[in-house]
């Protein structure tokens, strides 16, 4: 699963659900810009005088640029221009040089008086601020360049000002350079003289001792060897070869007295003491001398050589033949003599003890014997004489030694203050960096600043953002509808009709409805056209529920007059007033304090059986209605029983169309209760008072309890445009939609101040009957 992929299908849909929640933002972003539009013009317009006034008025600038290559030196390396292991510190720091105040200080020193044009009518103490304001250095990445530009109103003075700067850098780097390795070198100088003084007066000390001590002291692979040490040590070795030689002698010697003094033979020991008799008369006596070994070699190549031809000639010739058989008889004659050569080594050797008498064997090692312990004795001799005197050099020769390391060690260090000077004299030639001007400044008649593109573009999105800002605080100030359009777009239903504002009729109950009284008036042209949109909208509408999201939006007149456009039309009409808290619509048409809904739902029989007894005729032929009914505490409780349930299929089956006036959505859960039983809910708006955010939420209030919304009703409609109001209360008192204020009511004014809404113009007209359509069959409950 790569980085980009969700690891969770929640986060697809959440994702999904932001884009989806993000687009009708958008949307109403951009129509609310649509809609104040003249506010970003204006705002445009006058970020664009402001911009046209700055290019006309701002002073030009111009701008020279120079380009510089720092390339860091080492004493055995200098860095290429791609190389960026360090560089990016010494690069910083060299920028942060060139437009420091010590170097534009000594840049101003060098300006001629007619480069001094940002200078003029500025005291002295500002001069390095003015510069310094005008001045730029960066460096381009990934590289080892330094661009050095400078703005100024004269083009000759922006030139003049980057090549100061620039000698300034220079001369700088080099002062700083150069004075700080003077002072290393100097020191170090000292040092080295006040060393050399000290190895002068070592190496005389030491030469002194030398010959003071005799010291005869020669080199070899191994170091310095003492000669009297040397002598004592070959004395030693060549003793220990004379004890060794002699002891060899003595062994010898008394092996052959053992065996004389046992009557054994002595031949076979003659091998063991042939270093001491001879090693030529040994072998001569055994017939094994050179002379002997070369007559054996040379009969043996002869026999080879015989052997050789006669093979040749055995494959040509007959055993016959005069020169095979002289070869025969050749190699015969020299393989008897070989044979008998080698068997008479033997009887030599075996008659070698009988040939060398016992007593002249034995006078032999006894003469060699003493030889070997005269050998001996001297060699000890002279190795303790040469020891004794070793001995007595000892203590000078540790002195010598310690004066010799003593000369080394200052001679090293010497040699090291040398080294240090020589670096630091090459240093002095090489700078650390090595500044190279790859660009110089040049000046540039046009003008950098005002550019008139950059102007151009800084006024527009300025101006565009602005503008997009004071819209949108406009629009958080004046959270109202503002077009139905608007309306429908952020709510997502239709708007189904638009009422304007109706004055209060004389009379009581239904003539004090428009609809009833004025049945062909403009003013009740919009109920007719909420009639027309209910049964255009292709969706079932026997049972409507109306309701508001707030009191005082007039939800009982919308009931009360759309219940008689519908009996105009033919439709039996039967209107629930189901606000059992504060019953608008029971009080309109007088009949409070009859027995109605509650009953209903608090009886013990089926609202089959109780219902229609409480069911009120009015004078609107095709109308009737069901009154509250007497109070009870838990409103709440009696419409989510099964008894409303039964009411309203029992109404729905007695009636063509059931309306059910409830309470605002927002001031108690009653209505989305009934929500829940009806075919679709009519929301009643009045868009002067109402903010949006209350009727959003009352809109998904319903949709969050699977109501549907057949769309929603914009009440309370007038031409006046002086503005919007915004005083209500969230109280549940509220109007019943002709001026009169219920008991426990809040008291809103009755003038609100509002913004015009186009009225709908319909040409739809429906007659008024003459008689009542007949009932229609009763429908399964």
């Amino acid at each position: 699963m790569t980085a980009l992929e969700p690891n969770n299908p929640l986060d697809v849909d959440s994702h999904e659900a932001s884009t989806s929640d993000l687009i009708p933002v958008i949307m109403r972003l951009l129509h609310v810009l649509r809609r104040r539009k003249k506010v970003v013009f204006c705002t445009l317009y006058c970020f664009g005088l402001v911009g046209v006034a700055y290019y006309i008025l701002a002073p030009r600038l111009y701008q020279s640029t120079a380009k510089l290559l720092i390339v860091e030196q080492k004493l055995d390396h200098m860095s290429a221009v791609g190389e960026h292991d360090n560089s990016g510190n010494t690069m910083a720091t060299h920028r942060e040089l060139v437009i420091s105040p010590i170097v534009i200080q000594q840049a101003i020193a060098q300006l001629a008086p007619q480069h001094r044009v940002d200078l003029q009518g500025k005291p002295p103490k500002a001069w390095v601020k003015t510069i310094t304001k005008g001045l730029n250095a960066k460096i381009t990445r990934k590289t080892n360049f330094i661009e050095v530009s400078y703005r100024s109103r004269n083009p000759e003075t922006a030139a003049a000002v980057v090549r100061a700067v620039i000698q300034s850098y220079l001369d700088f780097v080099a002062k700083n350079h150069q004075g700080t390795a003077g002072d290393i070198i100097t020191v170090l100088s000292e040092e080295r003289d006040q060393l050399q003084l000290q190895l002068d007066t070592k190496q005389l000390a030491l030469q002194q001792f030398r010959q003071k001590a005799g010291h005869l002291a020669v080199s070899s692979d191994d170091g310095i060897v003492e000669p009297m040490i040397q002598r004592a040590i070959r004395l030693n070795e060549a003793m220990l070869d004379a004890q060794e030689k002699r002891l060899e002698v003595q062994a010898t010697l008394a092996s052959l007295e053992d065996s004389l003094s046992r009557g054994e033979d002595i031949s076979q020991q003659m091998m063991g003491i042939e270093a001491t008799l001879g090693r030529q008369m040994l072998l001569a006596s055994m017939g094994l001398s050179p002379q002997d070994l070369q007559v054996l070699s040379d009969q043996q190549k002869k026999l080879l050589a015989v052997q050789q031809e006669l093979q040749n000639l055995s494959a040509d010739f007959g055993p016959n033949h005069p020169r095979i058989t002289q070869l025969q008889k050749e190699e015969k004659t020299l393989d008897q003599y070989l044979t008998t050569y080698h068997s008479g080594a033997g009887k030599r050797f075996d008659s070698l003890g009988k040939a060398v008498p016992n007593e002249v064997v034995l006078g032999m090692l006894r003469q060699s014997l003493q030889q070997a312990v005269r050998k001996e004795q001297q060699l000890l001799k002279s190795f303790n004489e040469a020891r004794t005197e070793a001995a007595k050099h000892s203590d000078v020769l540790v002195q010598l030694r310690t004066l010799e390391r003593d000369v080394a060690r200052k001679e090293a260090l010497y040699d090291s203050l040398s080294d240090k000077i020589a670096n630091f004299d090459i240093s002095l030639v090489q700078a650390p960096i090595k500044a190279t001007v790859v660009r110089e400044p040049l000046p540039n008649d046009v003008p950098v600043s005002p550019q008139l593109q950059m102007v151009a573009t800084i006024c527009l999105m300025g101006g565009t953002l602005l503008g997009c800002m004071i819209v949108y605080v406009q629009d958080i100030l004046d959270d109202r509808f503002n077009s139905p359009e608007e309306m429908s777009s952020q709510l997502g239903v239709p708007v189904l009709a638009m009422v304007r504002k109706l004055a209060p009729l004389a009379g009581e109950g239904f003539d004090s409805v428009h609809t009833h009284v004025m049945p062909n008036s403009a003013e009740t042209e919009a109920f007719r056209t909420l009639r027309t949109a209910l049964a255009l909208s292709g969706q079932e509408c026997d049972r409507i529920l109306v309701s508001s999201s707030e009191p005082g939006d007039g939800k009982t007149t919308i009931s009360a007059n759309l219940s008689v456009a519908l009996a105009q039309a033919g439709k039996r009409t039967l209107v629930i007033d189901a606000d059992l808290r504060r019953p608008g619509f029971t009080t309109l048409v007088n009949l409070k304090g009859l027995p109605g809904v509650a009953d209903v739902l608090t009886s013990d029989q089926p609202p089959s059986v109780s219902a229609p007894p409480l069911v009120q005729q009015t004078v609107v032929e095709g109308l009737d209605v069901l009154p509250v009914g007497l109070r009870r505490p838990n409103p709440a409780e009696l419409l989510s029983s099964n008894a409303f349930v039964e009411l309203l299929a029992w109404a729905d089956s007695q009636y063509d169309r059931v309306i059910v006036d409830c309470p605002p959505v927002l001031a108690v859960s009653d209505a989305q209760i009934v929500g829940q039983l009806v075919d679709g809910a009519i929301l009643v708006v009045r868009p002067e008072k109402n903010h949006r955010r209350s009727v959003m939420r009352a809109v998904e209030s319903f949709q969050a309890t699977g109501c549907h919304m057949l769309g929603v009703v914009a009440n309370g409609l007038s031409n006046d445009s002086s503005g919007y109001g915004y005083g209500y209360g969230y109280g549940y008192g509220y109007e019943d939609g002709y001026g009169h204020q219920e008991e426990g009511d809040l008291n809103f004014p009755e003038e609100v101040p509002v913004t015009s809404f186009p009225i709908a113009e319909v040409s739809e007209q429906v007659s008024t009957p003459q008689s009542a359509p007949p009932i229609r069959p009763r429908r399964a409950a």
